[in-house]
């Protein structure tokens, strides 16, 4: 009996990660760089199961079939389990505003967001066209410079969610992402505070593009760049929600 459930649960396990890895879902915990990984994890636990079955099929009319040697305890098919059913109870969403709460947030003023996984200068100077940069490229660039007036009048278009707290005006909100250096477990929130007159109509947590230009303005007694935004466009959630370090 045991031995028919591990065989279903590691079948199941590995489906369940291969269906994860083919819609896209999976890039919600870890980052991509480990697909290769999964999906070889994914083949071996299907396979297994696999052959768990064959030889359980092999000894089905014996009177011993060395379950005694091969056993395994209903804890261990619980935590094959566990997995399976969460994966199937609990709709996969990307981290969204409402996990910015009880966060720090990098806003282009502190040294910290520049790790070393951050590129060097020449390999910034490659993101030639400020409309092309992400959020996480204007991070960067902001964090290399000791003048927030230094990108006055540069265009910028990005894509990310809507973040408003008490410490916004009316007419800010920031324009947010996540970015992600190995799975969620590590994920930083990161934003651009952007000016937009109709602020008040965004939904939190909305995704929106916003194109416009960086000017130098006081945010929270601090002055940094600010996107001032020329257009606001609601837009669908991105397939890779996250921007990878």
């Amino acid at each position: 009996m045991k031995q028919t459930i591990k065989s279903i649960l590691l079948i199941a396990l590995g489906i369940f990660l291969l269906s994860r890895l083919l819609n896209g879902t999976l890039s919600f915990y870890i980052h991509p760089r480990f697909n290769v990984l999964i999906l070889l994890t994914a083949v071996g636990l299907t396979a297994l199961g696999i052959a768990y079955a064959i030889q359980q099929r092999r000894h089905a009319n014996q009177e011993d079939d060395h379950a005694h040697s091969h056993d395994v305890s209903w804890a261990g098919l619980l935590l094959l389990a566990i997995p399976v059913v969460l994966g199937l109870l609990v709709e996969p969403r990307p981290l969204g505003a409402s996990a910015l709460q009880n966060r720090e947030i990098n806003i282009g003023n502190e040294a910290s967001l520049v790790s070393a996984n951050a590129p060097e200068g020449s390999e910034l100077s490659i993101i030639a066209n400020a409309g092309e940069r992400n959020i996480l490229d204007w991070q960067y660039l902001f964090q290399r410079s000791s003048n927030p007036t230094d990108f006055n009048g540069e265009e910028a278009h990005v894509i990310g969610f809507v973040y408003r707290d008490d410490r916004f005006a009316a007419t800010q909100f920031m324009v947010s992402r996540f970015t992600v250096s190995c799975c969620v477990a590590d994920a930083a929130p990161i934003g651009l505070i952007v000016e937009w007159p109709d602020t008040a109509v965004l939904a939190p947590d909305s995704w929106v593009e916003v194109s416009g230009t960086i000017q130098a303005r006081t945010f929270n007694g601090v002055q940094m760049p600010v996107l001032v935004a020329e257009s606001v466009i609601p837009t669908e959630t991105p397939k890779q929600p996250y921007l990878y370090q």
